[in-house]
């Protein structure tokens, strides 16, 4: 049956993937904080010891006794049921929007600043300091339908219902100050509208009596009718005069027949005249009827029309005395009497007095159209100012019957801040109990903090991560030189199961490392003691080639390395096995060996041995320690509780996976309270 033959992982490249190992198991974050707590308990106890009583004397004399108050306003509204109204609501939302814009106004900084003013006048040692940041802070406002609810909270039992007090008499305050503010300013406009319009009103009086003297709009209006005639008599006239003067002119002498030829020209034009004015007359009768139907007698346009037919009932007894006279004088000159120079003369003359006549009677014609003008615009203006001021003076007396009702509401008084007689609140021993609480959570914290915050490795715990790489064999809180924990350990390597059968008359090799810095020297000797003492051949070798040799030690290990003299030999030591040292040789240093010599050496020193004990120094140190793991049978991890928690979980995998059979590890000066110390001591 063919042996099976292990394979030397130190025959591998260098760069040869490591053969998969197990899975890790999932880390426990419970466990990982009960490893971190302990050898801890007695420091959190102790300090949730000092520190919760400490910490709830503090809070009980920081706790104080509140007293609580409540202010409560409501807010009516002006119109009454509009809360059972139906159909358009929204009568109800303005008044909801109002009693939300007075809870608003209420903790409004106006209303803050005065009562905070008001405070410190009646309580000037308990508001000193008070602003209206905070006495707005310390009092809840809220809106409950038309109710404003206050309430507050202070230390003092007056001080607190004299909060609320001077907030709900500032707000009261303002609010009057603000009603009667607006209402003056709208009076006042009005009041300034008034006066300016008494001032128009007389002015316009004045500017009135100025244009119409001692006649009204009336009589001017008749004047200006009369004076119309009067115009047009005398234009008339002048038209007979120029027309008379014309025909002497022609003639250029008197003569009885051509005069009377002219009297009959002028009756004749006067005829026309009185024809032109009997229309017109007859005219103005129609349209005095056609107003008459639709008008009272007393009306202004029915007397003007009656004024306009009795001037031009004037004119027509004026043409018919005129046709009357001169058909009993028969002319306007005596003509049998003087030269037809003379005639002309007189005529031309009364030609130019009826001219100057005519102009005067359009010159006061025109003055009296004037001033009828300015009389009828200054009577609208009076007219209008009249009404404008009948509005001001009703707007005036709303103003003053209903100021009141601005608003959509008002704000009352409902429920007065009253002086609590007992503290509503007492959190003196809610924050001792606190205190203690705290206190010992706080020791319990900074012992956690502490933990966690450990970088040692301190209990075997730790290494439960790593525990299916590189098992732990030993705990013991014997040194690294116990002579009973060395035989346990030798034990336990032998029990040992291999990952392959060892070869056959070969010495196991057993490489003492160190994952984090310092020397596996002690371990490793004790170690090679042990097997001495059970009578087996063993050899030391002191492979740990760090810092400079010494040049007073004995031939060793470098000397056999650069292919010394024979004399770097295995000596006898005091446990009873062969010792080989470091050696002296200068040029064989950590940095300069290679692994094929290492695992060379190890194996011709080890026929005829039962077992080699090397020391391979630390991992995180020296260079040389690895290629003695990979030339060894069985890696023995040397770990101490002071060793960094990270570098020691950082070396598991190649502790583990250099050897040829695996490796073990071993915590020696162990904490009293590590747990595993009664499972593998």
């Amino acid at each position: 049956m063919a042996t099976a033959v292990p394979i030397d992982r130190a025959d591998l490249p260098d760069d040869a993937p490591a053969a998969p190992g197990p899975a890790a198991p999932e880390p426990n974050p419970v466990a990982g904080l009960v490893r971190a707590m302990r050898g801890r308990w007695k420091l959190a106890v102790c300090g949730a010891a000092l520190l919760g009583p400490a910490f709830a004397t503090a809070g009980f004399l920081a706790g104080v006794e509140l007293y609580a108050s409540q202010a409560i306003l409501r807010v009516f509204p002006q119109e009454s049921n509009i809360l059972y109204a139906t159909g358009d609501d929204s009568v109800l939302k303005t008044f909801d929007s109002f009693v939300k814009a007075e809870t608003t106004y209420v903790a409004s900084n106006p209303v803050m600043e005065r009562a905070t003013a008001m405070l410190r006048t009646a309580h000037p040692d308990l508001s000193a300091d008070l602003k209206a940041t905070h006495l707005a802070g310390s009092i809840e406002i809220r809106r409950n339908d038309s109710l404003i609810i206050l309430t507050t909270k202070s230390r003092d039992s007056i001080f607190v219902s004299a909060k609320l007090g001077a907030v709900v008499d500032a707000y009261l305050g303002l609010k009057d100050e603000a009603e009667a503010a607006r209402t003056a300013v709208r009076l006042e406009e009005l009041r300034l509208r008034e006066t300016d319009l008494l001032a128009r009103l007389a002015a316009l009086r004045a500017s009135q009596l100025e244009i119409g003297g001692e006649f009204g709009s009336d009589a001017i209006a008749k004047a200006h009718v009369e004076k119309i005639a009067q115009i047009e008599a005398i234009a008339a006239r002048k038209s007979e005069v120029a027309a008379t003067l014309a025909t002497l002119e022609a003639n250029a002498g008197p003569s009885s027949a051509d005069m009377s030829d002219q009297d009959i020209l002028r009756a004749t034009l006067l005829d026309r005249g009185l024809a032109d004015l009997s229309f017109e007359r007859a005219k103005k009768l129609s349209e005095l009827a056609n107003i008459r139907a639709r008008l009272a007698e007393h009306m202004p346009e029915i007397l003007w029309k009656r004024e306009e037919i009795a001037v031009i009932e004037t004119a027509i007894a004026d043409r018919r005395e005129q046709i009357r006279i001169l058909g009993q004088t028969g002319a306007l000159t005596d003509t049998s009497a003087g030269s037809a120079e003379t005639s002309l003369t007189e005529i031309r003359a009364l030609y130019d007095k009826v001219a100057e006549q005519l102009a005067a009677a359009r010159a006061d014609a025109r003055d009296l159209n004037r001033r009828r003008v300015e009389l009828d615009a200054i009577s609208k203006e009076l007219a209008e100012a009249q009404k404008l001021l009948e509005e001001t003076r009703r707007a005036l007396e709303v103003i003053v019957l209903e100021s009141g009702r601005a608003l959509p509401g008002f704000t009352v008084l409902m429920s007065p801040p009253t002086e609590p007689a007992e503290p509503s609140e007492d959190n003196r021993k809610l924050l001792a109990a606190g205190g203690l609480a705290g206190g010992a959570a706080l020791a319990a914290f900074a012992a956690l903090g502490l933990g966690l915050a450990e970088r040692r490795l301190r209990f075997a715990e730790t290494l439960a991560p790593v525990t299916h790489l590189l098992p732990v064999v030993q705990v013991a809180a014997a040194g690294p030189g116990d002579r009973e924990a060395a035989d346990r350990l030798r034990n336990e390597i032998q029990l040992r199961p291999l990952r392959a059968p060892r070869l056959a008359r070969r010495a196991p090799v057993i490489a003492v490392v160190r994952p984090a810095s310092g020397g596996s020297g002690e371990l490793a000797r004790a170690l090679a003691e042990s097997h001495a003492r059970a009578r087996m051949r063993t050899l030391f070798i002191d492979a740990d080639l760090g810092g400079s040799p010494d040049a007073d030690s004995r031939p060793g290990l470098r000397e056999v390395l650069a292919g010394g003299p024979s004399s770097a030999e295995p000596q006898e030591a005091e446990g009873g096995f062969l010792e080989l040292p470091a050696g002296r040789h200068p040029a064989i240093r950590d940095d300069t060996v290679a692994a094929p010599a290492i695992r060379a050496v190890i194996d011709r020193l080890a026929e005829g041995f039962d077992a080699v004990i090397v020391s391979a120094g630390s991992l995180e140190e020296r260079l040389a320690s690895r290629f003695v793991l990979a030339a060894a049978d069985i890696a023995v991890a040397d770990i101490r509780p002071s060793d960094p928690r990270a570098t020691v979980l950082r070396h598991a995998e190649r502790v583990d996976g250099l050897p040829r059979h695996g490796a073990v590890a071993v915590i020696r000066d162990a904490l009293p309270g590590d747990p595993w110390i009664a499972i593998r001591s």
